[in-house]
């Protein structure tokens, strides 16, 4: 359980969650400085969420896998 507040479901926030976030890191001075670089990730997700795929084996001796589907990208006009 977490929040914004100490006190208890102020924000509406009162069911287990996940809070997820990606920061780029080019140089250790943007590690915990006014220099971080934080990504939303919500469209990343929400793309792989629309682009789902099944899964084969394709080289059984690396044990690589890849996507029966590719990717569709409705915005991406050629």
């Amino acid at each position: 359980m977490t929040g914004y507040s100490v006190e208890e479901n102020v924000n509406n926030i009162n069911i287990p969650h996940l809070h997820f976030g990606m920061q780029l890191i080019f140089d250790e001075s943007q590690v915990d400085s006014p220099n971080e670089i934080w990504i939303n990730v919500y469209e990343i997700i929400e793309f792989l969420k629309q682009n789902r795929s099944e899964v084969y084996m394709s080289n059984e001796k690396t044990k690589d896998y890849s996507r029966k589907y590719e990717f569709i990208d409705n915005d991406y006009n050629e």
